[in-house]
């Protein structure tokens, strides 16, 4: 290898650990917008509608700049992006009421434990060769997960915490369906743009739909140019941008390292509810964050040199 091309590898790289980096710190702002809207009176329903209605609006504003195609071809890559989009909606409201409910760090790293679910399913109903690392992984993951269901530092006032534990685990169990779902049915064969651009679009019409039949109103329009600000920040920052900051990342340096760096997420999280929401977070919460992201360290670099070495 020439030294141009090292230094050509070498820039690469570090331009992907920056987008990884970038992808996972700005996805971990997703809490701080949603709370503030939601504490400033807008539903769950209403909060999702604009997140997904703006990250569509500028995705397909991103896609006619670049003169991508947004056809859907056939009926069956239009069911494709119906179910994904539904199990990605179900994993928004879940965190969302998690947000509200617990500490949003806490429901943040939780959700971040899909990569243990989707090993934990894959052994259980896809035949995939169990592994004892594996198995100590999850293992290691659940008592992290009992850590901080039994810590103080999940307690937000006027939160309901048993009701914010289950959905953040169901968030959690919802992305992992979305993930195997991706893989099983070959919609990440689907070009990424347009993909990402109608699973949005999608997703804000079933809020909008959701605040119909549950709030039993229409979407309210937003005038407070604050709460704009938010809105942008959620939809555009933690979704849209996060989003291609990802993909980019795994074009440079691959799915397992993007998904170590993916670890910032949960903590930026953390961070920003205890700077800006008033969390707080105990040694029991402290520990059982660290177990669940070393446990989906453990699983994320062992899988994939279980599947190199298939290969």
């Amino acid at each position: 290898m020439t030294t141009s091309a090292r230094k050509k590898k070498r820039l690469s790289r570090i331009k992907g650990i920056f987008y990884a980096v970038l992808s996972s710190a700005s996805f971990g702002f997703s809490p701080l917008f949603s709370v503030d809207l939601m504490r400033a009176g807008l539903s769950n329903c209403e909060v999702l509608t604009y997140r997904w209605l703006t990250a569509a609006i500028g995705l397909f504003a991103f896609a006619m700049y670049k003169k991508r195609s947004l056809k859907i071809a056939s009926a069956e890559e239009f069911w494709k992006i119906v179910l994904l989009s539904a199990l990605r909606s179900i994993t928004a409201i879940t965190l969302l009421i998690g947000f509200a409910n617990i500490s949003s760090g806490v429901a943040s790293t939780i959700n971040f434990m899909y990569p243990v679910v989707v090993a934990a399913c894959m052994m259980l109903f896809f035949g995939e060769r169990k592994s004892p690392i594996t198995i100590g992984a999850i293992l290691v993951a659940i008592f992290g997960v009992y850590l901080l269901a039994s810590g103080h530092g999940l307690i937000i006032p006027g939160g309901n915490t048993k009701l914010g534990l289950i959905c953040s685990i169901i968030s959690a169990f919802s992305f992992a369906a979305y993930y195997i779902c991706l893989q099983k049915t070959k919609a990440d064969k689907i070009e990424s743009t347009k993909f990402t651009s109608w699973m949005s679009l999608f997703s804000a019409f079933y809020f909008f739909a959701g605040s119909l039949i549950f709030d039993g109103q229409m979407v309210r329009f937003v005038t407070e140019g604050r709460l704009w600000i938010y809105i942008l920040g959620l939809g555009l920052w933690a979704t849209m941008i996060s989003n291609f900051a990802g993909v980019k990342a795994v074009r440079r340096i691959g799915p397992t390292l993007t998904s170590i760096l993916g670890a910032l997420q949960p903590l930026t999280a953390v961070l920003l509810g205890i700077l800006f929401l008033g969390e707080h977070i105990g040694i029991k919460t402290i520990v059982g964050i660290i177990l669940i992201l070393v446990a989906v360290i453990v699983i994320v670099v062992h899988q994939q040199k279980m599947h190199a070495n298939e290969h």
